[in-house]
């Protein structure tokens, strides 16, 4: 075996036991990333569809009702335009989960879900939480809870950006309240996306240049002798 040959075959000896760590530690750590910036959240997510419900011209109930990428449950209503929170003056979803909840359950597994929030826990009033899940994703009947979220206090009418990214897919957003006393926000301009854009390992790319500058002073090396 050349000199070489076996610098090439440690160089990615090596990057695979790099990379095998990498996916062991970030399998330990919790799968969701949470995001209060839009701008981080997309610069993690690359491109993503959008829902606006501006399409929606009636106040109705939405209960069971299919956004196309998505589907409503439970205490939900459409606000057209807003008439209790708004975030940009259009129509948004008015979320009432007093004493109760309410869902969004997507028709395709995503792995990042981001909305703009108004009203969404106002200083002295019960909180509202947020789970991320996956319900029957590995087959019937099956659900894991991906991680929850409890954001915080600010003033009444604040404008909220809440983003997730995870490395699990999931399908299930649940808005909870504190099952008691009023409690209630608006949603709107709902940004999703079913894979991540990819994030180049440093380590990785570090670990292959310093084999492949070895393979180069080799050959030099080489070249020289002869």
């Amino acid at each position: 075996m050349s000199a070489i040959q076996s610098i090439f075959q440690r160089t990615i000896a090596l990057t695979l036991l790099l990379w095998l760590s990498t996916t062991a530690q970030a399998a330990a750590r919790s799968p969701l990333t949470v995001y209060s910036d839009q701008a981080s959240f997309l610069n993690a997510t690359g491109p993503v569809q959008a829902e606006t419900f501006n399409a929606l011209t009636v106040d109705q109930p939405a209960n069971n009702l299919n956004l196309g990428a998505f589907t409503a449950h439970n205490s939900i209503s459409v606000d057209a335009p807003n008439l209790s929170y708004s975030v940009d003056g259009t129509s948004n979803l008015f979320v009432n989960t007093t004493s109760t909840w309410a869902d969004l359950v997507f028709d395709r597994p995503v792995v990042a879900f981001g909305a703009w929030f108004a009203g969404m826990n106002p200083t002295g009033r019960p909180y509202s939480s947020i789970r991320i899940d996956a319900a029957g994703l590995a087959g019937y009947g099956s659900y894991s809870h991906l991680g929850s979220y409890l954001p915080p206090t600010a003033p009444i009418g604040t404008l909220q950006f809440i983003g997730f990214t995870s490395s699990q897919a999931f399908n299930r957003i649940v808005f909870e309240g504190a099952l008691c006393c009023s409690s209630s926000f608006a949603i709107d301009n709902v940004v999703y996306t079913e894979a991540l854009a990819p994030v180049p390992e440093p380590e990785t790319y570090a670990l292959l240049l310093a084999g492949l500058g070895l393979m180069g002073a080799a050959v030099r090396r080489r070249n020289s002798d002869a």
